[in-house]
């Protein structure tokens, strides 16, 4: 009896989590993107989808990454809110300024260059914030923390059209989602008071944040390479043509929400024989997300980018089967950090980054945006495979130990 209580508290988890990514995503990638297409043009939404792909490098790097953190560590540390919110206002603050820096050619105005400040540190505490209902396993809280996101995102669509400045668009959202958890949530609650267990928080974190860094900076680098070494409207291509293979993510994420949320809980580890089962879920699983892509590119981009179809066709199988097993690869590195220290996934993470760039930097130039999506390809086929048998030797191990 109490098992079956467990699978439907896990279904009805799952449920929410991936309803709240649906959510978000579907009005960004169904309704405000394209439309913004349309009325900016292309080489404009190139230069919008800069900026964000440095926020959705810097911003779940720092705040899922905490997020993700304090999960691990409660199981060992008696950590405190402030432990953490202190480190999201100095890390936040150091991710904003750097996405100045490096935003600077697509940001043209000190009015800008404050909204995508603020943005990014707004976004930073969203990130983290969830962690409240997943601390609580409040699944419903989450989902509702996500549709007033959204809704956000859709008052500030509204405001765009008013102003004309699409950081109104996520700034909104991403504002009624904070406020939202302050009257919901306690996460930010005595927010610079230090436990004891600070400098374990910190060590740990900081590794962690490492790690999603160098994993966001590849799952992103398509807007960083593309624009310096083709142009604006590359970037748009290749982000249209990977949507629906970066859509998997709302799939995937909340399914990992819900893996170290629950693992985490258990005071023993993962058997070879459970791990093995995870890891068969997860490429069989992958296998058919493969599969339906292949099927709903062409569709999807013949309605909502058909000005682009033509140019990114040839290479849409390629783009597909690299961002499966890019979202494969999240996905097994969550299972193996409930069982592992933080500095490995740090550590096969930065093994990936210097593959996925000597390829792309080595074949982008001369071959475009085949060459480009070729290396990725590869990239992720290398990462997908080493986390897989570097997870069986440390399961392994564990039972050993």
């Amino acid at each position: 009896m109490a098992d079956i209580k467990q699978q439907k508290r896990i279904a009805g988890s799952t449920a929410y989590t991936i309803g709240a990514g649906l959510l978000m995503n579907g009005v960004l990638q169904i309704f405000i993107y394209p439309y913004l297409n349309r009325h900016m043009g292309s080489e404009v939404l190139g230069s919008l989808l800069f900026i964000m792909g440095i926020a959705a490098i810097v911003c779940p790097s720092i705040g899922q990454a905490l997020n993700t953190s304090r999960l691990v560590v409660r199981r060992t540390a008696g950590v405190v809110n402030g432990d953490y919110d202190r480190m999201l206002l100095l890390f936040g603050s150091i991710g904003g300024i750097a996405a100045l820096v490096i935003g600077r050619s697509a940001i043209g105005s000190p009015l800008q260059a404050a909204a995508t400040f603020v943005l990014i540190l707004f976004m930073v505490f969203r990130f983290y914030g969830d962690v409240e209902y997943r601390l609580n396993l409040n699944y419903r809280r989450y989902f509702i923390y996500y549709a007033v996101l959204t809704g956000g995102y859709l008052l500030g669509f509204s405001l765009y059209f008013l102003t004309g400045m699409w950081h109104l668009i996520f700034l909104c959202g991403e504002t009624l989602a904070l406020i939202y958890l302050a009257v919901t949530g306690t996460v930010f609650s005595e927010f610079m008071t230090k436990s004891s267990w600070f400098s374990t928080a910190l060590r740990r974190g900081t590794f962690l944040m490492f790690s999603y860094f160098i994993t966001n900076i590849t799952l992103n680098i398509d807007r960083l390479v593309l624009k310096f070494l083709i142009s604006d409207l590359a970037v748009t291509q290749y982000y249209a043509v990977s949507l629906l293979g970066k859509t998997l993510v709302l799939l995937v994420a909340p399914v990992n929400t819900i893996i170290i949320s629950y693992l985490t809980k258990r005071k023993e580890n993962l058997t070879r024989a459970q791990y093995l089962k995870f890891v068969g879920a997860g490429y069989g699983v992958s296998l058919l997300f493969f599969i339906g892509a292949q099927i709903f590119t062409p569709i999807f981009l013949k309605l909502f980018y058909g000005n682009l179809y033509e140019s990114v066709r040839p290479v849409i199988s390629i783009v597909n089967l690299s961002q499966v097993l890019g979202v494969l690869s999240a996905y097994l590195f969550i299972v193996v950090l409930t069982f592992t220290e933080e500095k490995w996934q740090m550590i096969l993470q930065t093994l990936h980054l210097a593959v996925i760039t000597v390829l792309v930097l080595s074949v982008t130039g001369k071959f475009g945006l085949a060459g480009f999506s070729s290396a990725v390809l590869a990239a992720n086929a290398f990462r997908a495979a080493a986390v897989t048998v570097f997870g069986l030797y440390m399961v392994g191990r564990k039972k050993k130990d």
